[in-house]
């Protein structure tokens, strides 16, 4: 009697077959819109209303957020600025160049609250003060600081003249507390 022989070869694992997994049942849009029939446009209208009043919702807490948010950083923003000492000079009145106008100002520096040095300097050269003051504002005509810029030059000139006396410390910035031409 012959035996039969059957060969047996390996299957490379790629080519053996796994099972399959269990299929997952899908709605079909169109599937359901068909099985709705009569309500399909009622339904549509709803769903898209849905969504549309879903996204509005979304959009306006986002843009809440962003708002607050950049109030919050306001908020944080000023309160890094400090605000420094101020210390008040007398009122000036002088005549302007040319002669024929006066200026009365009243001049407030504002100065590192933290620095007691440069307040004491500043009290103790007042009279140094007030005398390059005088000089720098009797030393401009009336046209030359009747508007915001001129004002604002002024302000910088003072502030570097003032600057020049001191050595404990600079100015910050330079106020016209009350500024009369006539």
């Amino acid at each position: 009697m012959e035996q039969a022989v059957t060969e047996v070869t390996a299957v490379p694992e790629e080519q053996q077959q796994k099972p399959e997994p269990p299929k997952k049942k899908r709605i079909k849009l169109s599937g359901l819109i068909t099985k709705l029939g009569p309500l399909k446009i009622p339904a549509l209208v709803i769903l898209v209303a849905v969504l549309s009043i879903g996204t509005a919702l979304v959009i306006t807490k986002v843009a809440q957020g962003n708002t607050a948010t950049k109030q919050e950083s306001r908020v944080k923003e000023a309160k890094k600025q400090k605000v420094g000492k101020f210390i008040t000079l007398d009122p000036f009145t002088v005549n302007l160049a040319g002669g024929q106008n006066y200026l009365q100002a009243a001049i407030a520096f504002e100065i590192d609250s933290e620095n007691a040095e440069l307040e004491t300097e500043l009290k103790d050269r007042k009279p140094q003060i007030n005398d390059v003051i005088i000089s720098i504002l009797s030393s401009k005509s009336s046209g030359a600081i009747a508007d915001g810029p001129g004002r604002e030059k002024l302000k910088v000139e003072i502030k570097k003249s003032v600057d020049s006396l001191l050595a404990y410390g600079k100015i910050e910035r330079v106020y016209f507390t009350t500024f009369i031409m006539q």
